[in-house]
């Protein structure tokens, strides 16, 4: 069997950014020029380029279509990448019948419709639009195969069983459209069936390649004997992976500093003692070779390659202290930038880890991470007694088990913890979700529990025909609680004796058996949307887009996943980044 080859999002976004930027002058002349972006665009230029790739492309200014006080450069040319909206559309008319440079060659985002090339055309009375093209990048590019949907707001509304924010859904159908034409695919689209909001947005999907835009999409080739697949997933079915506290370097900075998907950076001005240079961080996987190869280690490895990190720093410095003749105060001048570089680069790594490793000591993340692994990561409900037992003495800051006094964990942390415990013994005889809740007396407690269970409750998750599906997944035969029925779904890592890594997220169940059985995933319970005649069911290129947002753990899998697969080319996107503040917080203002 051929090997597939990897997709790499990076090479895919810098290709259609070299298209937008390549120059027709002559190789003998000269042109500064000026990239025209819009609020939509800006972030995705940021993610994947850098202001010394812009320069190179002879690039010297950056503009936003929305600001007000641009100067008028007629001596210039304007190169614009924009998003085809109707707002975006309404000022570029604007510009182009007033404008401010020599001439514009425009690149839309996305797939523009005649209507609006039509709004263009009628106001380009001078004649100053020497292009338009149509490049497909609305989408965020976060890791090599991790995407998001762009300015995407919060999906979800007070219950699932209203469906989707509007604005979400059509941002969520905008990136997916421009993510397939970007990779030149025609997916089958197959999805949740206990999900509406995966319904919905499979079906509008399905629409935008048979008819809305099947032009685009007639003359793509197949790649392989098998078709391309877009699953849709639905977080209601998965939320305790968001729940619970990772253990590898980019996860656990996200779940303690929070990534900026707009840019891929993380703030740290709130830190004490913290030069100019090192207020925001850029953690960019293509910029930062230590951090490529650290981002999906364990806290343990990642300790352990930090120290390689700074002893080879050492090495490479050492010249430093025995500047002893001209040629050694040469060498230093000519290095003098890349041990610069490198400095920055240890001392960001090196705040980040101390950083994450003081919250979890002062967080007694250590104590409270193993008692959420051992459970979440088995089914079984005849632990119920001792887990409770367990989570009273975080939840009242009683004594340890060896008498130890400890300072109480933080209220967020108790919310994780509790949150955990109710969705996993919703449905047991003895659970006590409601007494620790009026125990506690915590209004954020009161309000979002019953709202974590209308949302990912059991009822959530097995409403209508698909309601054995947790139980199919999980070989339970129905057999067994719903609830338990869920963390069945969720199996312990078994490459993994590390306490505190037991869970898997349901994703890998899923693409396992997607990827590692002869017929693939059961067409009632992911049922396919646009079906057509393959030869055979288990497809090598599979894009996963996720309802309600993505964990960097998941992401970490599916990294591992296409590692350990060399047949298939697995990416992964969704509306939005997660961590366990995001989480609670979607669903709190879904129900204002």
């Amino acid at each position: 069997m051929a090997v597939t080859k990897k997709v790499n999002l990076y090479k895919v976004a810098n290709d259609y950014i070299e298209k937008i930027l390549a120059s027709d002058r002559g190789e003998n002349s000269t042109s500064i020029r000026v990239l025209l972006l819009d609020k939509d665009t800006a972030p995705i230029i940021s993610l994947v380029s850098t202001q010394s790739n812009l320069l190179k492309k002879e690039v010297y200014l950056v503009e936003r279509l929305e600001s007000e006080t641009r100067d008028k450069l007629r001596n210039l040319k304007c190169i614009c990448f924009l998003k085809p909206s109707d707002l975006t559309i309404t000022k570029l008319a604007q510009e182009i019948n007033n404008p401010k440079y020599s001439s514009y060659d425009i690149y839309f985002n996305n797939v523009i419709s005649k209507s609006r090339l039509e709004r263009l055309a009628e106001a380009d009375d001078l004649e100053i639009v020497h292009k338009v093209v149509e490049v497909f990048q609305d989408y965020y590019v976060l890791n090599k195969s991790f995407f998001t949907a762009t300015n995407a707001p919060n999906p979800l509304l007070a219950s699932p069983a209203i469906g989707w924010d509007p604005a979400a859904f059509q941002s969520s159908i905008d990136s997916l459209l421009s993510f397939i034409l970007s990779l030149n695919i025609k997916p089958t689209i197959r999805y949740e069936n206990n999900s509406k909001m995966a319904f919905k947005l499979a079906n509008a999907m399905k629409y935008e390649i048979e008819s809305s835009n099947s032009q685009l999409f007639d003359n793509i080739m197949p790649r392989s004997i098998t078709e391309p697949m877009v699953l849709i997933l639905d977080r209601k079915n998965d939320p305790i992976t968001p729940l619970l506290f990772p253990w590898t370097y980019q996860s656990m900075i996200h779940e303690m500093l929070t990534i900026n998907n707009t840019n891929n950076t993380v703030d740290l001005s709130h830190l004490s003692s913290v030069g100019e240079e090192l207020k925001t961080v850029i953690m960019n996987e293509i910029q930062d070779p230590f951090y490529e190869k650290c981002m999906y280690s364990n806290f343990g490895d990642l300790s352990s390659r930090l120290k390689e990190y700074v002893d080879d720093y050492k090495q490479k410095t050492k010249t430093n202290s025995n500047i002893s003749s001209i040629k050694d105060m040469k060498f230093f001048l000519e290095n003098y930038p890349e041990f610069k570089k490198i400095s920055l680069n240890l001392s960001k790594h090196m705040l980040l880890t101390s950083e994450i490793d003081k919250q979890i000591h002062q967080k007694r993340i250590w104590e409270t991470s193993e008692f959420e692994q051992d459970m979440c990561s088995t089914p079984d409900l005849s632990h119920h007694d001792s887990d409770l037992q367990e989570l009273e003495r975080f939840l009242h800051d009683k004594a340890s088990r060896d008498g130890t006094i400890n300072k109480p964990i933080p209220e967020d942390e108790k919310l994780r913890l509790l949150s955990l415990y109710a969705i996993k013994y919703e449905n047991h005889a003895s659970c006590k979700t409601k007494d620790l809740l009026e125990t506690l007396n915590n209004p954020k407690f009161s309000s979002f529990i019953p709202l974590l269970l209308k949302y990912c409750g059991s009822q959530a998750r097995m409403a209508g025909e698909e309601g054995q599906i947790f139980n199919k997944l999980g070989n339970n035969g129905g057999s067994t609680n719903q609830v338990a029925a869920l963390f069945n779904n969720f199996s312990r890592n078994s490459n993994s004796d590390n306490a505190y890594m037991q869970h898997q997220p349901r994703l890998v169940n899923v693409l396992q058996r997607l990827l590692k059985t002869k017929t693939g995933l059961s067409d009632n319970l992911f049922p396919s949307v646009n079906t057509n005649n393959t030869t055979a069911k288990v497809p090598r290129d599979v894009v996963v887009f996720v309802i309600g947002g993505v964990c960097y753990e998941e992401v970490r899998f599916v990294y591992e996943l296409n590692q350990n697969n060399e047949d298939f080319n697995i990416l992964i996107g969704g509306t939005n980044t997660l961590n366990s503040n995001t989480f609670i917080n979607n669903l709190i203002d879904s129900s204002t």
